[in-house]
């Protein structure tokens, strides 16, 4: 019998090893979770015309889908977090065409889909693909 409780107890302790690190993980997708509005694109500030509502993407409950805004058109899709790795697999948008704002709308679709890291600095979402790519401002609804 005394044998039977080593690997019970090893059991045990990988059990709560294990549960650890996965909320860790469910903990770094709830700090994305809400919306976060655009603010710079390759350290530039963004700016909108007149009467245009900011970029944005919203992360939902579950921190695995994403909606938003990207200044013209909708974008919907996947997100995935593991560490401080981030992707978008899958990323759709409608598809109009908006002349004024159709450069920040192009770049901001272009920095989620080469988005590879991000860091949470306060209200701040930082997403970086061996460079600065874009960064959000904690929103409202």
């Amino acid at each position: 019998m005394k044998k039977l409780h080593i690997p019970i107890a090893a059991l045990v302790l990988g059990l709560m090893l294990s549960s650890n690190a996965c909320s860790e993980k469910t903990g770094e997708a709830a700090n994305t979770r809400g919306k976060w509005v655009l603010e710079q694109l390759g350290g530039a500030a963004v700016a909108m015309p007149e009467g245009r509502e900011m970029p944005y993407i919203e992360i939902d409950s579950t921190g695995q889908n994403l909606t938003g805004y990207a200044g013209c058109n909708r974008v919907f899709g996947a997100m995935r977090i593991w560490g401080d790795s981030i992707a978008f697999p899958g990323l759709a948008s409608t598809r109009m065409y908006c002349e004024e704002t159709q450069k920040t709308e192009d770049s901001f679709l272009e920095a989620l889909n080469n988005a590879r890291t991000f860091a949470i600095k306060g209200d701040q979402l930082v997403l970086s693909g061996g460079k600065e790519l874009a960064t959000f401002r904690r929103g409202t609804r």
